[in-house]
């Protein structure tokens, strides 16, 4: 579409609306620090395959973003074109998060499961894919739709290389400023609150904490006794009668609505709740819980948590099935296919 209106249309949505758009998500990335924040399916299974350093990566990232902010606001000659990098990558990246964990599902037709789940593209409380698909969507047909005359895009400062290249360096001196030091373990001292010295649960040689922890196959436990699961070498309490015939260890958030299900239709039950560890993942590198948990109903769990010192990247619930002290199932973000309740 040509025309006065329409140009100014695409002028306004390729040099502030779009911009203003991935400016919020470098932002919220900033402020949390962490890589939970990055697509889990589409990028840090992939990065995690390769053995890339999340933090660094997490950092890469969000210099980019600034370097595409830098070029939308002040190089109007290439504004439309890097609007369109972005907003198709981010498409692209929203469609794999929400078909890849689901291809099976889908294949059995539950559409429904395309509503869920969360890309942690504007922090750790995003709204679910397809809503972002949909705002990333709308945003990408305005710029394929309203094209700015090339005039109008040249309109820009006297001096908008300089500036671009200033801004492009003081976002990937923030990025790297502030995301690297975040990744560095502040305490590595383990700690689950007192133990006595002779409780068999102790863990003798807890191993020391790194900066983050995340595991893309956690299938890839199952037939491994689960002492030999790193998961658990962090902690300085062990879940109870590991080595007994049947076991659960589920690792939940306070915050996570299929872990607050999880208790309330399910862990509830006397029978199953006394064959299960419960052990909470903290909400961050310093804080145990969030300010708004939803309450922690009766249940004969056991109750224990991470250490604090590390940012644990999860999709909770992550279920573990032990039998006679070796893993028989792991899943993340489930608990009915390893507790068995499926109907």
């Amino acid at each position: 579409m040509r025309g006065p209106v329409t140009a100014k249309i695409g002028l306004v949505l390729c040099r502030i609306v779009v911009p203003l758009w991935v400016l919020s998500g470098a932002v919220f990335k900033l402020i949390e620090r962490s890589p939970r924040t990055l697509p889990r399916e589409t990028i840090l299974n992939v990065a995690d395959g390769l053995g890339l350093h999340l933090y660094g990566l997490l950092a890469t990232l969000i210099a980019l973003e600034f370097l595409a902010i830098a070029v939308m606001v002040f190089l109007g000659r290439f504004a439309r074109a890097m609007a369109l990098f972005m907003l198709t990558a981010f498409c692209l990246i929203l469609v794999g998060e929400m078909i890849l964990p689901n291809t099976q599902q889908l294949m059995e037709g539950n559409f429904g499961v395309l509503l869920g789940g969360s890309c942690g593209c504007l922090g750790t409380f995003s709204p679910p894919p397809w809503v972002m698909l949909m705002i990333d969507g709308t945003l990408l047909g305005g710029v394929v739709l309203f094209k700015p005359t090339p005039a109008a895009a040249a309109r820009v400062g006297r001096w908008p290389v300089a500036t671009a290249l200033v801004v492009i360096l003081a976002g990937f001196g923030t990025s790297f400023g502030l995301v690297i030091p975040a990744g560095r373990a502040p305490d590595t001292t383990p700690r689950n609150g007192p133990v006595q010295p002779d409780d068999p649960s102790v863990n003798p040689a807890p191993t020391a904490l790194p900066g983050y922890w995340f595991a893309s196959e956690v299938e890839s436990w199952i037939g491994k006794p689960w002492q030999e699961i790193d998961l658990f070498t962090y902690m300085r309490k062990w879940p109870k009668e590991m080595d007994s015939v049947k076991r659960y260890v589920v690792f939940y958030s306070r915050t996570c609505d299929h872990c607050e299900a999880m208790f309330l239709e399910d862990l509830t039950d006397p029978a199953l709740g006394s064959m299960v560890t419960a052990i909470e993942i903290p909400q961050s590198k310093s804080v145990l819980t969030s300010s708004d948990p939803w309450p922690m109903p009766d249940t004969e769990c056991e109750l224990l948590a991470l250490p604090l010192g590390c940012d644990w990247i999860i999709t909770a619930p992550l279920t573990i099935a032990v039998e006679n002290g070796n893993v028989t199932c792991a899943t993340e973000g489930d608990h009915i296919q390893c507790m068995g309740l499926a109907d």
